[in-house]
């Protein structure tokens, strides 16, 4: 904490645009979250559920949107934004930069092969291997045990991660980051019974993936090898971590994949689709430009531009709404009409005979 720039509440105010309610001389060196926030610290509240927070909290400053109503305390600061996330960014990388690059080198633990090409101000950490006829890119950085197999290229200020697989012939384009333990490229999952009967024949996958510039693609995610052509993941699409992406899949601009999300193969993915948390994709399915997939649906139908579909089996998200209201209706009738028959069922008390 002590080798991080120290900011007023009015300069932070100044540098994220925001008017300013309290006092301007408070030191501020961190963003904490309300709850763990200290008296050096700024938090944020984009809602007022959260409003009640403010006053447990120790932080000497928050950042709000226009529409949140707090107590207001003389001795702490209000900083109103128009959008708290993006004021939350800012604030971030104002307060808590990123560490330095490391230096252009390569480290002398790292195996080069002779006929891969090295750009000089590039960085090849610990243990990396880069094979026969792979390129890295200016500015790039390999952290350790990245593994460039042969003619797979990065481009340009990437960020490759430790343990990192980048498979043969699969090419990375400029500003991505690719996080630990992911494997890009690996073979696509491809096999036919054996006509003789005896086991299963594996298909050949001597396709690639091109990954296009400004994507991000979380821990332990797996994107596998075209069967032929290329699985295609689009510019500034964001991967998080555990997600499976299958041979010959195309994946738009923009898109947001949570994690344990799985792509079966030749799945077409738009422009703008957010899928969700442990949503399941079958084969060749085509989903729209900006549709919203709800967490845990499965898809088994191409799904439409901009619409937002949930459930087991995948629908528009009123109509399954109203499937699960039918249901949950349904079930309490059936509970009421069990009880009734076990009411019936009960022997009746008879008086004795005189």
């Amino acid at each position: 904490m002590a080798d991080q720039p120290t900011w007023t509440t009015a300069t932070l105010a100044e540098h994220l645009s925001a008017s300013l309610i309290g006092p301007g001389d408070l030191s501020i060196c961190s963003v904490k979250p309300i709850n763990q926030a200290d008296p050096n610290s700024i938090t944020f509240i984009r809602s007022n559920t959260y409003a009640q927070a403010w006053k447990g909290s120790l932080a000497s400053a928050v950042i709000i949107p226009p529409d949140v109503t707090l107590e207001e305390d003389p001795s702490r600061a209000l900083l109103v934004v128009p959008d708290a996330d993006i004021a939350l960014i800012k604030a971030i990388s104002i307060l808590h930069p990123p560490p330095p690059p490391p230096e252009p080198g390569i480290h002398p633990s790292a195996v080069i092969d002779p006929a891969s090409a090295i750009d000089p101000t590039a960085h090849i950490g610990p243990g990396c291997i880069v094979a026969a006829g792979a390129s890295i890119g200016p500015k790039t950085v390999l952290l350790a045990q990245v593994c460039i197999m042969d003619n797979a290229s990065v481009g340009t200020r990437c960020t490759i991660h430790p343990r990192v697989t980048i498979s043969r012939e699969c090419s990375i384009a400029d500003d991505c980051i690719v996080h630990s333990g992911s494997s890009i490229g690996s073979d696509g999952f491809g096999y036919r019974p054996d006509p003789s009967g005896r086991g299963l024949i594996k298909v050949p996958q001597v396709g690639n993936v091109v990954i296009e510039s400004h994507v991000e693609i979380g821990a332990n995610s797996c994107i596998d090898r075209a069967t032929l052509g290329s699985t295609t993941i689009s510019t500034g699409t964001k991967i998080d971590n555990f997600v499976q992406i299958a041979h010959n899949c195309t994946i738009g601009r923009s898109c947001i994949i949570c994690g344990h999300a799985g792509l079966s193969g030749s799945v077409t993915v738009g422009d703008g689709v957010v899928i969700g948390a442990r949503v399941g994709v079958t084969d060749n399915v085509t989903i729209g430009d900006g549709a919203i997939i709800a967490a845990g649906t499965g898809i088994m139908n191409n799904v439409p531009a901009g619409q937002t579909w949930l459930g087991y089996f995948g629908g528009p998200a009123r109509q399954e709404a109203a499937n699960y209201a039918a249901l949950r209706k349904l079930a309490t009738k059936l509970r009421s009409i069990n009880k009734a028959i076990k009411q019936l069922q009960q022997p009746t008390s008879t008086s004795p005979k005189p």
